[in-house]
C-alpha cells in the first residue's frame, strides 16, 4: 500500500489518501448519463471496486440497515447523549447501501441534504455530493454531530472561532448566535478525510464550526451519513474572506412523509 497524499494538522492529526491495489482512496469514476438514472444506480447496485474499499474495509464491523442503525441509535435516548456514546454505536457498524437507495438522489446544481428520520433527541440523513461541491465553513447551533461516508471520501477542515466585533451576539438563549457580525477571526485547526469505514467526523461543544468538501481528486458521487442531537433548522454560516457571517435557514431536497420539515423548494 502507497501513501498518495498526507496532511498534518494541528495536534498531530494526520489525514492521509493512499493507493491499495489497482485503484486509490478518490477512486475514478467513468461513464455518462443522468444524475437521477445511471448514477443512482452506480451508487448503489454496483460493486466497489476492490482496490478503493479494500484499504478500508473492517470485517469485524456487522453491515446493518439504515432502519436497523436508526433503531440503535435511537435507543442511547434513555440516558445522556454523548458524544463517545454515538461514536461507539456508529464506529461497530457498517451500513448497508443498498437500505440507503431509497433516500438518495443527487444533483448537479448543489450538495442534497435527505431526512431519514428526525424525533426529539436526533436528525438522521444522507447528504449527496457530486465532484467539486462542499459546504462554506458553518456552525451547528451548539448541538453535537457525527458523520460518515458510505461512498467516496469527504474532507473535513474544523476551525477555532477567535473574535469578532459583535461577541455579545452569542448570548442568545436556543442559538449558539444570532450571527451578523464582522471582523470574524477563525483559525484553522485540522483536516481529516472521511472514508468508508475511515474515521468519523464529530462535531463538539468545543469544536463546532467546519466545512466539508469533496476533495478535489474525487472524481466519483459521494454519500454521507449524518447524525445530530439536538435537530436544528439553521446554522451560522461565514464568508472567510469578507470575514462576515450570517444566519442561514437549513432545508432538506426530501423527508419521507409524515415528517414538517423545511423542503428546499
Amino acid at each position: 500500500m502507497q501513501r498518495t497524499r498526507g496532511r498534518l494538522g494541528a495536534g498531530g492529526t494526520v489525514a492521509a489518501r493512499w493507493r491499495h491495489g489497482g485503484g486509490t482512496v478518490a477512486a475514478r469514476w467513468r461513464g455518462g448519463g443522468t444524475v437521477a438514472g445511471w448514477r443512482r444506480s452506480w451508487l448503489v447496485d454496483r460493486p466497489p471496486r476492490a482496490g478503493y474499499r479494500a484499504a478500508h474495509l473492517d470485517m469485524a464491523k456487522k453491515i446493518v440497515s439504515v432502519a436497523t442503525l436508526v433503531d440503535q441509535l435511537r435507543a442511547t435516548a434513555g440516558a445522556p447523549i454523548t458524544s463517545g456514546r454515538i461514536l461507539d454505536v456508529l464506529g461497530s457498524v457498517r451500513l448497508d447501501e443498498k437500505s440507503l437507495k431509497r433516500y438518495l438522489d443527487h444533483t448537479d446544481s448543489h450538495y442534497s441534504r435527505h431526512l431519514i428520520h428526525r424525533d426529539d433527541h436526533f436528525d438522521i440523513m444522507a447528504l449527496c455530493w457530486m465532484p467539486g461541491q462542499g459546504t462554506p465553513v458553518h456552525t451547528h447551533n451548539g448541538q453535537l454531530g457525527w458523520a460518515f461516508t458510505v461512498r467516496g471520501a469527504l474532507d473535513c477542515v474544523e476551525y477555532r472561532w477567535k473574535g469578532c466585533d459583535r461577541p455579545e451576539n452569542q448570548d442568545v438563549s436556543g442559538l449558539d448566535c444570532t450571527a451578523g457580525g464582522m471582523q470574524v477571526n477563525l483559525e484553522p485547526l485540522s483536516t481529516l478525510t472521511a472514508t468508508p469505514d475511515g474515521p468519523i467526523n464529530t462535531v463538539t461543544k468545543r469544536v463546532t464550526i467546519h466545512s466539508l468538501a469533496v476533495p478535489p481528486d474525487c472524481d466519483e458521487p459521494v454519500v454521507s451519513f449524518h447524525v445530530y442531537s439536538l435537530p436544528f433548522d439553521s446554522c451560522v454560516v461565514f464568508d472567510v474572506a469578507r470575514g462576515s457571517c450570517h444566519r442561514k435557514p437549513l432545508r432538506f431536497d426530501s423527508a419521507p412523509s409524515g415528517y414538517d420539515v423545511p423542503l428546499r423548494a
